[in-house]
């Protein structure tokens, strides 16, 4: 589960002698214990450097989001993620961008309910301003034996940030993901969700071949993946982290480990391959389109007719669906991951919490003009999400199920 908390009541700053403004916000209805946390501020004040700014959990646990940063500049309009590229200490006032805290927040853990308080501590006499806003963005999975679990597991190449991508790229699809799948044996192991391999090695440079992702053993019967792969090209991964998308990536590469576009053949819900017309044929997926279009009865949805075989058939259609995650390159900025996305995880047998999409609407025709859809995909300053050379995936035996 995801959700967005925002309080935009000002909090006053004082110009005279040392102070502290403190903004709460209230979390409520939210299940399982926290997995990852993502703070926006908006503080307006004419010397940041005055400035300490903490996040208390409910529990009481505090971590410094920015201490002393910014010199004699004016404002900070930053948002925390432990998977931004830069520490905030690099940054400069405003701040109007995305940036490691002074402290982690992965590793607040616990119920995420009760109260949260934002903190801004003056510490100088002469500058003043005010807490103009804040938001908090929590994700929950599900407590140890419920839901499931990805484990990534990592073999090299990766810096922290881009390690705290995956792992924040993790709790995406298991806060979806919601009742166990059965365990397997494998390797002397015992599995109990997918695990994942992630590296970053030397392939050809940046904007070529990004990599590849894919699933390496299904379970039986249910052909639920048991085990992954994650390998990028290190200039590439350097080039994602610059412009912000990385974990935008990582979520959509994380998702055809899943078997998203991956899967979609070896189930037969794939109509008209090779055709310029072929669709994805999930019950559940074209219940969702329909839902999109406004169409009376389910159907088929329409797949990507264009691109190399880590595209074509793989992706829903950009030229249609925009910049939704799972279609065939990354947009700048959002990249929603809709209701039709999961719905696709339930026909591949998973069980879901559709719930727990972003909001998403197809785009108009205008819309899709507007960001450059149907011409030079260059536009969107990434590489074709390709998956790299094939692996042909090990259907485990029966006896391998606990």
């Amino acid at each position: 589960m995801r959700s967005v908390f925002e309080n935009y009541t000002p909090v006053h700053i004082g110009a005279g002698e040392p102070n502290i403004a403190i903004s709460q916000i209230g979390v409520t209805g939210m299940a399982g214990v926290i997995s990852n946390v993502r703070v926006a501020v908006a503080i307006d004040h004419t010397y940041t450097s005055d400035l300490v700014v903490v996040l208390v959990a409910p529990d009481g646990q505090q971590r410094v989001l920015a201490m002393n940063v910014g010199g004699g500049g004016d404002d900070m309009l930053a948002t925390f993620s432990d998977a931004a590229p830069f520490a905030i200490e690099v940054g400069q006032p405003p701040f109007a961008a995305t940036y490691r805290p002074a402290e982690p927040l992965s590793d607040l853990g616990g119920d995420p309910n009760g109260v949260w308080q934002l903190v801004v501590i003056d510490q100088e006499w002469g500058d003043g301003g005010q807490l103009a806003a804040w938001a908090i963005e929590i994700t929950t999975v599900e407590s140890a034996d419920g839901g499931h679990p990805i484990e990534v597991v990592f073999r090299g190449g990766l810096n922290a940030a881009q390690r705290a991508a995956f792992e924040q790229a993790a709790d995406v699809w298991s806060s979806i993901l919601r009742a166990s799948v059965p365990p397997v044996h494998l390797g002397g192991d015992i599995i109990r969700g997918v695990r994942i391999e992630a590296a970053g090695i030397q392939i050809d440079g940046p904007a070529a071949i990004l990599g590849r992702a894919t699933y390496i053993a299904l379970r039986p019967g249910s052909l639920v993946p048991a085990t992954g792969i994650m390998e990028f090209d290190t200039a590439d991964l350097a080039n994602m982290e610059m412009q912000g998308n990385l974990v935008d990536v990582i979520v959509h590469e994380m998702g055809h480990v899943l078997g998203i576009g991956t899967l979609w053949k070896l189930k037969l819900l794939v109509a008209g391959s090779g055709t310029m017309n072929p669709t994805f044929l999930g019950a559940a997926a074209m219940q969702e389109f329909a839902a999109l279009t406004g169409a009376a009865a389910p159907a088929p949805v329409p797949i990507a007719n264009t691109g190399g075989p880590g595209t074509r058939e793989g992706h829903w259609r950009e030229s249609l669906f925009g910049h939704e995650l799972m279609t065939g390159w990354v947009g700048i900025g959002a990249n929603p991951l809709s209701r039709l996305t999961i719905a696709s995880l339930a026909d591949l047998g998973y069980a879901v919490d559709i719930d727990a999409a972003d909001p998403y609407a197809l785009p108009t025709s205008l819309e899709l003009a507007i960001i450059g859809i149907g011409s030079d995909p260059t536009f969107e300053q990434c590489c074709t999400l390709g998956h790299g050379p094939e692996i042909g995936p090990v259907i485990l035996p029966p006896e391998s199920l606990v």
